[in-house]
């Protein structure tokens, strides 16, 4: 079949070649007349060749950045979205930028969603650190669509384990928490009071930002997944605050810092280098959730009111009427965690 003329060719190159359909349109003419092309890519069929050069001819695009690799569209969007406004791309992103290595030099829009699916699958932490790996992949086709790559999200085609159960959360024992206090001066008890005592989910902490921390008034602001939890009030009782002094410098964008210097960042991170690295932790058999269990225990064996335990650990009301008409003071929630 014949081709329009300007519509592009297909040509199958010699040899045996496991894609010898080539794909080329005319980028051009040399001085001497002759026709300089430019090919889109190679395949194995002259159906899928076609269907290549039919695309473009209904939507037509830069074919040099359709040779951008995954680290090159990485590095772009880095720069496109936290560089240019002097921020660090987060940990969270960079870590998963690591696990998606066999991708770095496949060129970004020859991906498909088995090969991200194949990532996935090859990971061996946990299901947050996975859910991550397919953000930040659907994160980057965002921005491949931006830029006119790719319209298709594959990221989005991909599946993610069930999230494991593995036992209902457990709450600390007053005798695991009198064992904790008799050793502070290990990262990992520190870390375990911490949470107890603020009532704070694991990854709410690790994202609480320094600027974010007023020692001075004792309380530090933090929260997400709900509205009612995102960027909440979080009362600092005094038996902890000094731990959190001991953390807070100005000079790293998030509070929580591993020994090497750097963001925590994510769950899997805080089992990694806190919970299963302690001398004092590892043999409680706890999950850093658990401590958040422990303070709603604790909250509640103090007969704290109701409303001020839904404002610590950032739940929402059900009762329309605390919801509108009830409001806590700042010293009211201070005084609630001071009580444990």
């Amino acid at each position: 079949m014949r081709l329009p003329t300007g519509y592009g060719s297909i040509i199958k190159l010699g040899g045996k070649r496991r894609r010898p359909f080539a794909v080329r349109i005319t980028a051009g003419w040399s001085d001497d007349g002759k026709q300089r092309y430019q090919y889109l890519g190679y395949f194995p069929t002259r159906k899928e060749a076609l269907s290549c050069l039919d695309d473009y001819n209904q939507r037509p695009y830069d074919v040099d950045a359709r040779k951008i690799t995954f680290a090159d569209l990485y590095q772009k969007w880095g720069e496109w979205k936290y560089t240019r406004v002097h921020k660090a791309i987060p940990n969270g992103y960079r870590s998963a930028y690591k696990y998606c290595e066999r991708l770095h030099d496949r060129a970004f829009v020859n991906l498909r969603a088995d090969d991200i699916q194949r990532v996935i699958d090859g990971c061996q932490k946990g299901y947050s650190t996975k859910k991550n790996i397919r953000l930040f992949c659907s994160q980057l086709y965002q921005y491949a669509a931006r830029l006119e790559i790719t319209v298709t999200n594959y990221a989005k085609m991909t599946d993610l384990p069930a999230e494991q159960q593995s036992r209902l959360h457990k709450p600390f024992t007053p005798a695991e928490i009198k064992t904790l206090w008799q050793h502070t001066d290990d990262d990992g008890a520190r870390l375990a009071l911490i949470y107890i005592y603020t009532g704070l989910r694991p990854t709410e902490l690790l994202r609480a930002r320094t600027e974010n921390v007023h020692l001075a008034d004792n309380y530090l602001r933090a929260g997400m997944k709900t509205a009612a939890g995102r960027n909440r009030v979080i009362p600092l009782a005094g038996k902890i605050k000094p731990f959190i002094a001991a953390m807070y410098d100005p000079k790293n964008e998030y509070l929580v810092i591993d020994p090497d210097g750097r963001p925590v960042g994510n769950y899997d991170r805080l089992r990694d280098h806190f919970w299963k690295r302690s001398p004092v932790l590892a043999p409680m058999n706890h999950l850093p959730h658990d401590c958040r269990h422990t303070c709603a225990t604790l909250l509640a064996n103090a007969d704290v009111d109701k409303k001020i335990i839904q404002l610590i650990l950032g739940h929402r009301s059900q009762d329309i009427t605390d919801r509108v008409y009830t409001h806590k003071t700042l010293s009211q929630l201070i005084d609630a965690v001071n009580r444990l």
